[in-house]
Parts: C-alpha cells; sequence; structure tokens
C-alpha cells in the first residue's frame, strides 16, 4: 500500500507548499492556522509513506529524498513569486497534473533508463514477499454453504472475505470458483488468522496472497552488425539480434519457406505482463485486442515481451520474430501487473483464466519471485484450468543465479519454465537454474533488443526476455498442431533442442527450424 500511495502523497506535499504560500506568505494579517497544519501534516504522512515502500534505505536517502525535495524547493520559489490567485490557482492544477505525470510515469521510467536496476542500492528484498493489501489470503472452500461460517470466525479479528476468480467460463476445469480471498486490517497476526480459518474445518488450503514484482535487468546499447543475407527479410534491426544466430533462424525460415509449409490456424499467444503498446509499428500488424485497458504500457516490460514474441517480421521496420510474414501468430496482452511492475497473485491468476477463457494458445508470464508457501495451489489450479482450455503455460525462471524450485509460478506443475542464455551459450550470471522443476528449458536472454512503447527499441536482459522467445516458438508449433499439449511440445523442444555449456541446469536452448520440423 505505500508504494501505491506514495505518487499521491508527495502531490498533496507539494500542493500544501502552494496553499501555504497563497494563504500564509501572501496575506498573514488574514490567515488561519490550517495551511501550516495541512503542511507539517503532509510532511509527516510523505515522512511515514516514503519509510514504509519497499525500497532500500540507501535508495530512499540517495534518490527518492533528494528528488523529492528539490520538488518543494521549485515549487516553493514558484509560488514565492506568485501575485494573483488565478496564478495560484494554475499553479496548484499544474502541480497536481504534472506531479502525477511525473511521479507515476517518468520518473520511474527515467531512473530505470539511467541508472538500471543492477545498482545494489535500488535492488528490492526480493525474500521479503509482500501481501496484497486489500486481500493477504487466499484459501479454497469446502463447500460453499460453509461461508457464514468463515465469515463468523474472522469477523473478531476484522477480516473480510469475497470470492477470488468469480468470472469463470468452464467451472469443470479446476476448483477455481470455490478460492476466496480474505482481507485482514494491517498489522494483524497472519499466523493466528490462518490457524483461525484451519480451525474451521471448513477449508482444504489456504495461502498468503503474494505481490510479485518485476525486476527487468536493462543493458548497454548494443553496436549492430552487419544484417545477415540468408534471412530473406528486410528488417532493419536484425544486426542487433543476436539470439536469431544462436538459435539458427535463417535455416528455421528457409524451411518455412520452401517447404510452402501453411498452418492450420492462427495461435494465439496472451502476454500476462503490465499491458502492450497496441500501436507500436512493429506489433499492430500482429495484435488483436482483448480488452482496450489492456492495450497500453506505461512500464515498458509487457512491450519489450511482446515484440520478442511476435513483432511483425519482413515489414521493414525494427526487428523480427519467428512468425515470419505473421502467418502463424498473433499477440493479445493481459495486463496483470501496474505500471509500477507489481500485481498481486490473484491478479494474475485472473488474468491466466481471462486468457484462457479467450481462446488463448499459449500464456507467456514473464514474471515471479520467490515463494513463502510451502506450495502454490491456487497458480496450479490456473495453470489446469488453462491446460484444460488448450493453452500452453510459459513461465520465467528468474533473475536470482538460484534454484527455480524456489520461484512461483516457475515452481508450477504443468508450466515450461525458461532459463537465459548468453552470446556464449553459457547460463545468464543472473538466471535460475532449471535442473529441479518438471520441464526446464533456455532460450537467449542477455540483451535482447526488441520494441519498448512508443515505436522505440531496446535491448534488456532477463529470463523475461528468453520467456517470450519460447512462447513464440510454442505459438507457431500450436498454428500446425492445435492440439498440441504442453508434455507434447516440451518433449519436442528437449528432443530438438542444443546442448548449451551448462544443459544440466539451463535445459536445451530452443532450436525453431528442428521443432518445426519435427511436427511435419
Amino acid at each position: 500500500m505505500p508504494d501505491f500511495l506514495y505518487p499521491y502523497v508527495v502531490i498533496g506535499l507539494l500542493l500544501s507548499v502552494v496553499w501555504w504560500f497563497y494563504r500564509v506568505y501572501r496575506d498573514p494579517q488574514n490567515s488561519t492556522i490550517l495551511p501550516t497544519l495541512s503542511f507539517w501534516g503532509a510532511t509527516v504522512v510523505y515522512a511515514s509513506v516514503l519509510y514504509f515502500t519497499k525500497f532500500s534505505v540507501l535508495y530512499k536517502l540517495l534518490l527518492m529524498l533528494p528528488r523529492d525535495f528539490i520538488a518543494v524547493v521549485v515549487v516553493g520559489l514558484l509560488a514565492n513569486n506568485l501575485k494573483s490567485t488565478r496564478g495560484y490557482f494554475i499553479t496548484a492544477v499544474g502541480v497536481g497534473v504534472g506531479g502525477y505525470f511525473l511521479y507515476s510515469n517518468f520518473i520511474p521510467q527515467a531512473t530505470q533508463k539511467y541508472f538500471g536496476n543492477n545498482l545494489p542500492f535500488m535492488q528490492e528484498d526480493t525474500r521479503r514477499n509482500r501481501l496484497a493489501p486489500n486481500g493477504e489470503l487466499l484459501f479454497d472452500i469446502k463447500n460453499p454453504a460453509q461461508l457464514a461460517l468463515i465469515e463468523a470466525a474472522v469477523k473478531p479479528l476484522g477480516g473480510q472475505i469475497r470470492q477470488a476468480f468469480s468470472d469463470i467460463k468452464h467451472l469443470d476445469y479446476s476448483d477455481l470458483e470455490e478460492y476466496y480471498v480474505l482481507d485482514i486490517p494491517e498489522n494483524t497476526d497472519l499466523e493466528k488468522v490462518i490457524k483461525t480459518l484451519e480451525a474451521t474445518g471448513a477449508i482444504d488450503w489456504v495461502e498468503q496472497n503474494e505481490v510479485i514484482s518485476l525486476s527487468p535487468l536493462e543493458s548497454n546499447a548494443q553496436t549492430a552488425r552487419p544484417n545477415r543475407k540468408d534471412y530473406g527479410i528486410n528488417d532493419p534491426h536484425l544486426g542487433k539480434m543476436w539470439a536469431f544466430e544462436a538459435m539458427n533462424v535463417s535455416e528455421y525460415y528457409n524451411y518455412l519457406k520452401t517447404n510452402g509449409l501453411k498452418p492450420q490456424k492462427k495461435a494465439k499467444i496472451a502476454i500476462l505482463d503490465t499491458g502492450v503498446d497496441s500501436e507500436h509499428e512493429d506489433i499492430k500488424g500482429n495484435y488483436k485486442s482483448t480488452k482496450k485497458k489492456y492495450d497500453r504500457d506505461k512500464q515498458s516490460h509487457g512491450t519489450h515481451c511482446a515484440g520478442i514474441a511476435s513483432a511483425v517480421s519482413n515489414n521493414g521496420l525494427g526487428i523480427a520474430s519467428l512468425n515470419m510474414n505473421g502467418e502463424f501468430t498473433e499477440i493479445t496482452s493481459i495486463k496483470v501487473l501496474s505500471d509500477q511492475g507489481w500485481g498481486t497473485q490473484d491478479q494474475i491468476i485472473q488474468g491466466i483464466i481471462e486468457a484462457a477463457d479467450n481462446g488463448a494458445d499459449v500464456i507467456s508470464m514473464s514474471l515471479g519471485g520467490p515463494s513463502t508457501d510451502a506450495g502454490q495451489r491456487a497458480y496450479e489450479e490456473a495453470i489446469r484450468y488453462a491446460n484444460q482450455a488448450g493453452a500452453i503455460v510459459v513461465v520465467a525462471a528468474g533473475n536470482s543465479n538460484e534454484n527455480a524450485i524456489h520461484h512461483s509460478p516457475a515452481n508450477c506443475k504443468g508450466v515450461i519454465t525458461v532459463s537465459a542464455i548468453d552470446q556464449n551459450l553459457a547460463r545468464a550470471d543472473f538466471s535460475n537454474f532449471v535442473n529441479d522443476v518438471a520441464m526446464g528449458i533456455a532460450a537467449p536472454g542477455v540483451e535482447i533488443f526488441s520494441t519498448i512503447p512508443k515505436n522505440q527499441y531496446a535491448a534488456y536482459s532477463g529470463t523475461s526476455m528468453a520467456t517470450p522467445y519460447t512462447a513464440g516458438i510454442l505459438g507457431v508449433m500450436k498454428a500446425f498442431k492445435p492440439a498440441l499439449t504442453t508434455q507434447e511440445a516440451y518433449k519436442i523442444l528437449t528432443k530438438t533442442g542444443v546442448d548449451t555449456k551448462d544443459t544440466p541446469k539451463t535445459g536445451k536452448l530452443i532450436n525453431p527450424f528442428q521443432a518445426i520440423k519435427s511436427l511435419q
């Protein structure tokens, strides 16, 4: 909650400065104590919210606090020179509108652009899993008729209950309709609440409704190489796409072209992320909207993943994807993460359900984090639901350089988990390893050049980037064989894949040519 409130608290502080100058400095004889109390109250609230945000102490002291102090000084100097009521009114409106834009969008993106996420003082402590502020626990009820019993048990603790996933098209695919969210007041003893739930005897399962945050790693600009002639396409940034050489895409393209292969359908790849800029010049030709509110991306992560999965190829613009000539796949967006790059477990699960109900053939999730629960039954129910609907779910292994078995949803049954390799076909130094998950595979994930909002392009690194490459080839495979299951697809990717320098930890590197050839 403090992270969500932070931009608004800063704006409130700046507005209190404007009001103070208008009422106290401009006309001290007729002023009241309210503007002064407002300013100091806003300062106390600001300090409290800043203290409880998720960022490290060094980040707050070195970047956030100086930045906000400068904003207060600038607004104060401006207000000090105003002479009319109209001027103060225009300034207040400008602070409100401009402050929201700066603090909720521009400043976070600019900070990431110029500093990246690699500085130690900017890193979150990924071990401290936050819980959803509007619903900290997920539980599976044995019988909906017992809901009143549970409500009576948690009422003394201030708990409120709502159904977690009410909009489900196929009730016979899973037990998700039996899941509820429990919202409890802040600082409530979580263990006591869980014991209270379990003591009712009316639930099958309870788990924490955790907040998932992105951790992309931005790379430096790449030096373009001359385009290879054997791709046979005209996208100008091919020289920056080393991943195409690693995956032998030239042979893949040539195989599709010379054999005149036609798909049985155009497969749909759903990007569950921060949204997608649907008007991007290199995406819109392959994009199909699910909802208008998902068709924008202030953060850039989702748009970057969408371009990797299915950018328009051979259009004389930007980059290319495995979707040669746009015949095989289309992409859609399900926004499950906020503009600041975080989302709750129940939101992500709802996104999986929505993607499956809207006919997704592949669901690509470049998200996740360390899990404090012994299991993730709700995630696995959602994945089972998607599988039953005909979708393959592919998930990022994570960027913590550790075992992906400790990260969710990478450790869930039924998903293909993707590690990242670098230009030398070695495991990327940040990539989690996948030797203990059920279905692990590898794809390029270092300095991956792709689309970002407003017709721009950038190179990012992370298992977040490796995941949509895998989703892209899975989409093409589903286009040729719509009934392909997750297990069948994984078996093909593993059998046809290429060894890396650490195959046991990365899994096989995807080989699009051999994978498609095996389906013919």
